[in-house]
């Protein structure tokens, strides 16, 4: 398989569909050559563009298979909903500094996600550590114009209209001053952006441009968040 990329298609859509009202292993065996041609031969690909666009632009984030494809098959050890399969495709692009295949356990990063009914690009950090969040919390504490300056840029806002998102907590965690001028980040346990994409991008080479200028747009935050982090 080479590396170029020219698009999923709309067998991509399907799978993905057929998968959600067949999520069983016995389809899914029947079906596995569909799941490698239509879902994982594409994404590969497209992991595999992603690499290089990131080595051109000087991007510190991470492309490859390992780090960036999501398995399709679903941990159900610990979940009410015991269907096997993801009806999914995921793919996310940690963002390390110093890089290397060995991510850490929860790294910043950029995230793609397609399924049959819509797509959309989210970044920041999802789960972070409590000694992350932690590190974060005390920078925003001690630099929070710099973390408002990042937020607030021009670029930011026109690839993430909806601006920072995530979980908060009721009150400023303990440690840090209650009349903070900007406590409502200080409450935040999540620093998230998301962004919806027309699916219409997704069949052709224009999801790279948009993966693009979205990770470019974020990069600025992931700096942050890593330079906070120990």
């Amino acid at each position: 398989m080479s590396n170029h990329f020219s698009g999923f298609t709309s067998a991509t859509v399907n799978f993905l569909s057929e998968l959600s009202k067949n999520n069983n292993r016995d389809w899914f065996n029947e079906h596995k050559s569909d799941y490698e041609k239509y879902v994982k031969e594409p994404s590969l690909a497209l992991i595999d563009v992603m690499n290089d666009r990131f080595d051109d632009l000087g991007v510190p984030y991470i492309s490859t298979p390992k780090a960036s494809m999501f398995r399709i098959y679903r941990d159900t050890r610990f979940s009410k909903n015991k269907d096997p399969y993801k009806t999914n495709i995921g793919l996310f692009f940690p963002y390390v500094r110093q890089k290397s295949e060995n991510r850490p356990v929860e790294a910043p990063g950029i995230y793609l996600h397609i399924d049959a009914n819509e797509v959309f690009i989210a970044g920041g950090l999802y789960m972070p550590l409590p000694d992350q969040l932690r590190a974060i919390r005390e920078r925003i504490s001690d630099e929070s114009k710099e973390f408002l300056s990042i937020v607030k840029k021009p670029r930011f806002l026109q690839e993430f209209p909806a601006g920072l998102t995530g979980d908060t907590l009721q009150r400023v965690p303990r440690g840090f001053a209650a009349d903070h001028p900007n406590a409502d980040l200080l409450k935040m346990k999540q620093y998230l952006v998301s962004s919806q994409v027309n699916q219409e991008e997704i069949f052709t080479e224009q999801i790279i441009d948009t993966i693009e200028a979205k990770s470019l747009a974020l990069a600025p935050l992931l700096t942050y968040f890593e330079e906070a982090i120990p």
